[in-house]
């Protein structure tokens, strides 16, 4: 044969081993990024998830704190009514309970 059907031959066999690395080697970084982007989104997630454990919590201390005060007003209230001159003599009794109009909640957090 001659020298140049020798340089095809073997210039096809580099190129198809050229071609085949990169088809074979493809998927293997098609799959290294998509786990750098799932770690990604992890890390994300999971900063979403401290950030919400955080508001959680302080949403549930504002709420404790508004039941106490719930609970002191309406003692305050109990403890005015029996203080009150000017209540029916039936109401003013501790264990009497008056019976009071809920005022609205503002709304305006």
């Amino acid at each position: 044969m001659d020298l140049w059907v020798w340089v095809a031959v073997i210039g096809g066999a580099v190129v198809a081993l050229v071609l085949l690395f990169f088809v074979v080697g493809t998927p293997g970084r098609r799959r290294a990024a998509k786990r750098e982007q799932a770690e990604q989104l992890r890390r994300e997630a999971e900063e979403k998830l401290k950030s919400a454990a955080g508001r959680d919590a302080a949403a549930r201390q504002e709420a404790a704190a508004a039941e106490r005060e719930r609970l002191a007003a309406e003692q305050q209230l109990e403890e005015a009514d029996a203080v009150d001159p000017d209540l029916p003599a039936e109401a003013a009794r501790p264990d009497a309970k008056v019976p009071r109009q809920a005022e609205a909640a503002d709304e305006t957090v």
